[in-house]
């Protein structure tokens, strides 16, 4: 299922939405590149189309906003956030590159970087005219240059087929000492030569060529039976490895690692993900907490106001001193400080949880003047019904992503090192080429050549195909180092990474062991407190009844209540901010088991393909 929704991905298809708690989706434009069409030799010449960086939110996080207010649930957050995080964009562009880097890798050839150059020259053919026997020329193109290859091991050889055509026109006059051959002391040519090659390389560790030449020539030589020229000669070649850089398991290593790292891609993004859902639901609580206080702190503050005006009609009434306006009018002042403390708290959360939905944050105008209000009631189930510790990590072991990664990690490094002892052996290579040659010309005036070699091209030609003058070659090219210390310190530089790899791998094991049983404990130690909270706001609550009941017999005075509901509002508070605790840890536990996304019923694959064309 991951390789064919890659494959859609780098085809451009990013169809789907965003399913978070039965939301609809939000179309977003598209991101992947796109191949190019036309004819099939044209458009592999042509660059793929790239669609500019999308930097403006989501239609659904405006299209939310109601006279000034933002109401939003707990998926709604996830949601917007999804859509508007730049994290998560980032990645969604290194899922592209790891797939196109797949492509690349599975055409062969050296790694990126690795610069290489050719050259060409005109090749004339043994024996054609006075300049051919010159240069002593093979029917073969003279190429130049070679690659500069900086990697570690054998280099794939180039997979896709490649098609190399040249044509060089030629002018030259050379002084010539003795007139044996050429009858003249100055020869003076034209010349036309023709190349095509058509070369395809093997996994295995080989490389095919057809190879096509042709030559012109005409030339100032007396001694010329047939002048001009043509000669034309049609060859295949066939070249393998037989030890050094042979099979396919050496050849294809880093093919292998690209479609292991593509068919895994999305875990990086999953990993990303599950931080932005953790982060937003943290934040999103936080406000709603906050929201809650500021209620609370309002209501002791209307309690303090009230005692201030009750204190003020028992002065005037003389019931008790006027000394105690002053403890009225300071607890009222106590109460105003803690509600404008709490009222920053709220704004500073509400612009923490702006940040997270949108790119712009609070450069947004529209999101900045708006206010978020928490829909969702900040809840603690009964029960957290969680099993042993054991299963939890196993369950870890299953479901998190860099444990994942590492064990991946570790396997790659593990098939770097086992194809890298290839590049210990020698370079063992054989060859065998076939090449068939013709060659004619016009006759010189007063000359009585053999009439078989008399035509143009098309004749020489003709030999090629009959297969008149026939060449088969067949070689071994053997070549050992005396001391092989590079590519046994290669070998050994890349079995102590792979023993490094599994060892980083066994401390994430480790690590992720503390890691869950300290959340554990966490969890229950915040659902103690968040119980003890509970008891204890029940408790305060009954002692307000009773003290409302003895202020209505007259057995109490208004202070004693204000100050008992005072004590209730403060309990409040705590079993608030214990209910938001026991939430956080959950959502740590949740993230530190790797089910965030199950919990939130949140698709990776969804949250990666947000776009559609």
């Amino acid at each position: 299922m991951r390789d064919t929704r890659l494959r859609l991905f780098l085809a451009g298809s990013l169809l789907g939405a965003v399913l978070i708690s039965g939301l609809d989706g939000q179309q977003l434009s598209p991101i992947a590149p796109v191949k190019p069409g036309g004819m099939p030799f044209i458009r592999s010449y042509r660059t793929d189309t790239v669609p500019p960086l999308r930097v403006s939110d989501s239609s659904r996080l405006h299209g939310m906003i109601r006279a000034g207010n933002l109401y939003l649930t707990a998926p709604d957050a996830i949601a917007i956030a999804i859509e508007n995080n730049l994290d998560l964009e980032v990645e969604r562009y290194r899922i592209l590159a790891s797939g196109w880097d797949l492509q690349r890798l599975e055409s062969g050839g050296a790694l990126r970087g690795v610069q290489s150059g050719s050259g060409a020259s005109v090749t004339l053919a043994s024996g054609q005219g006075v300049a051919g026997s010159r240069s002593g020329g093979g029917g073969a193109a003279a190429q130049a240059g070679a690659a500069n290859i900086q990697q570690i091991g054998p280099v794939t050889p180039q997979l896709d087929p490649v098609f190399t055509t040249y044509t060089v026109l030629g002018h030259q006059t050379y002084p010539l000492d003795q007139l044996v051959q050429s009858g003249t002391n100055e020869l003076v040519y034209t010349t036309r030569s023709y190349y095509g090659q058509v070369s395809q390389g093997l996994l295995s560790g080989g490389t095919v060529r057809m190879t096509y030449n042709g030559a012109y020539l005409n030339e100032s030589a007396p001694t010329d039976v047939l002048n001009p020229t043509s000669s034309a000669s049609l060859g295949v070649v066939i070249g393998h490895n037989l030890l050094k850089g042979f099979g396919e398991r050496v050849n294809g290593r880093f093919i292998r690692a690209a479609r292991r790292r593509a068919a895994s891609s999305d875990r990086g993004f999953q990993m990303h993900l599950m931080a932005v859902v953790a982060n937003v639901l943290d934040r999103y609580w936080d406000l709603s907490v906050a929201s809650d206080d500021v209620k609370y702190k309002r209501r002791n503050r209307d309690i303090a106001r009230e005692f201030d005006e009750a204190t003020r009609k028992e002065i005037a009434v003389g019931a008790i001193p006027a000394v105690d306006q002053i403890r009225a009018k300071s607890a009222l002042a106590l109460q105003e400080q803690a509600l404008a403390v709490a009222l920053n708290a709220a704004e500073q959360r509400e612009n923490a949880l702006k940040d997270a939905l949108s790119w712009h944050g609070q450069a947004d105008p529209a999101l900045a003047a708006a206010h978020i209000i928490a829909v969702d009631p900040l809840a603690v189930p009964e029960t957290d019904d969680l099993p042993p510790l054991r299963e939890l990590l196993a369950t870890a072991m299953n479901r998190r992503p860099d444990v994942a990664d590492a064990k991946m990690r570790a396997e790659l490094a593990e098939m770097q090192a086992s194809s890298i002892s290839n590049g210990l052996l020698p370079s063992l290579q054989v060859y065998a080429a076939s090449t068939n040659a013709g060659q004619t010309g016009q006759a010189v005036p007063g000359a009585n050549p053999d009439p078989y070699f008399v035509g143009g091209a098309g004749a020489a030609l003709g030999q090629v195909f009959r297969r008149n003058f026939p060449n088969e070659r067949v070689g071994v090219r053997f070549s050992a180092p005396l001391e092989n210390t590079q590519a046994q310190a290669d070998h050994a530089m890349d079995q102590l990474t792979h023993r490094q790899t599994q060892l980083n791998a066994q401390k994430t094991f480790n690590q992720l062991a503390v890691e869950v049983s300290s959340q554990v404990m966490a969890l229950d130690q915040a659902r103690a407190q968040y119980q003890a909270a509970v008891a204890h706001r029940t408790i305060v609550e009954k002692l307000l009844q009773g003290e409302e009941r003895r202020f209505q017999m007259g057995a109490s005075t208004i202070a004693t209540v204000v100050g008992a509901r005072r004590d209730l509002a403060t309990a409040q508070s705590s079993e608030l901010a214990a209910a938001a605790a026991y939430k956080h840890n959950r959502i740590a536990l949740d993230q530190g088991l790797g089910l965030t996304l199950e919990a939130n019923h949140i698709s990776v694959e969804d949250a990666i393909s947000l776009a559609a064309p």
